[in-house]
């Protein structure tokens, strides 16, 4: 059910919140997530701050960004505000194309970046999916949503010729902390070219703030625009979130 005004009788939660939230589920996120995330101390302190924790995790080929945030709204709400692309975007500069083929729990979405001159613009295709696994072990206390890179064959005939990038994966995990919702936001690209990988990370670091302020700020305005006669939005359970 969503909330009728922010709720700002919820306090920030304490780093021993935030620390106690993460231990209840590490051993399942650990099993069951697609992306295995860790949060350490310094990011339960971070969080308690009401900053965004930011981290840059090394990995083969492109290390991946990540960022954790705290909201008071819940997590139906973080989660309409997170998937309707229909009608937000994240990004100013990328437009999105929903493609055949997608169903309630799993889409394919071609992305263009219209890149500033002399860069060549970029584009490719996700396969973005529920995790219904770690859902269903933990009786819906945790939701991941993720993204991995499609083969490049998927691009639609007619579209604007751009460099294809040979990495883009990542995802969103929301579980339940402090009355309201731990948000994790993680991404790792490689945008292929000339441009420096060391440069594409640190701008995708320096972006997290931005990013989970974005998706705080939709969530503030979803109730007056996820109503009756909006595109249902599923949980990874199947059901839908019940439109205001």
């Amino acid at each position: 059910m969503f909330l009728l005004f922010l709720p700002l009788a919820l306090a920030q939660p304490s780093e021993a919140q935030f620390a106690a939230a993460w231990a209840v589920h590490r051993a399942d996120i650990k099993q069951s997530a697609v992306f295995a995330l860790e949060l350490t101390a310094e990011d339960f302190k971070t969080l308690a701050q009401g900053k965004v924790a930011r981290r840059r995790l090394v990995a083969k080929d492109a290390d991946r960004a990540m960022g954790a945030s705290w909201t008071p709204f819940d997590r139906d709400t973080v989660w309409v505000a997170i998937q309707d692309d229909k009608h937000f975007k994240l990004f100013d500069d990328l437009t999105e194309t929903r493609l055949p083929g997608s169903t309630w729990d799993k889409k394919l979405l071609y992305q263009h970046l219209d890149a500033p001159w002399p860069i060549t613009d970029r584009h490719w295709v996700l396969e973005i999916k529920n995790n219904t696994a770690i859902s269903t072990r933990t009786k819906d206390r945790i939701w991941e949503r993720v993204w991995t890179l499609t083969p490049e064959s998927m691009v639609p005939a007619g579209c604007v010729e751009a460099i294809w990038t040979p990495i883009n994966d990542g995802g969103w995990m929301l579980l339940e902390a402090g009355g309201g919702t731990l948000v994790i936001y993680h991404a790792r690209s490689k945008i292929g070219g000339n441009i420096p990988q060391e440069a594409i990370t640190a701008w995708a670091m320096a972006s997290l703030d931005g990013l989970l302020k974005t998706i705080e700020d939709r969530a503030r305005g979803i109730q007056s625009h996820y109503t009756k006669g909006h595109e249902l939005i599923f949980r990874p359970d199947g059901s839908t979130v019940p439109a205001w």
